[in-house]
């Protein structure tokens, strides 16, 4: 395989993953603002470096639950009644 090429970009990317609904939602409301997401995200990066307690407690009520990162682990030993799956534990 190939080796993976650098980034040319000067600045790192920001990769995220919200709810589709929460997305389309957030982007009809930028939209009717004249606004968009890129945008958006820079503009709150910018406000928590000027004022990280009182932008962040502003956020407070909307801050999402904690999720497991990475994949889930694969099931590594059949279960004690014989049946075997492929699925990982629910989470």
């Amino acid at each position: 395989m190939p080796p993976q090429r650098s980034d040319r970009h000067r600045d790192p990317r920001l990769t995220v993953r919200p709810d589709t609904d929460l997305k389309q939602q957030a982007t009809q409301a930028l939209s009717d603002r004249d606004r968009e997401m890129q945008g958006f995200v820079v503009a709150c990066l910018n406000a928590l470096v000027v004022d990280p307690d009182g932008f962040l407690e502003r956020l407070k009520e909307h801050w999402p639950a904690e999720k497991p990162r990475g994949r889930p682990r694969k099931a590594t030993s059949p279960s004690a009644d014989g049946d075997e799956t492929d699925e990982a534990p629910a989470n």
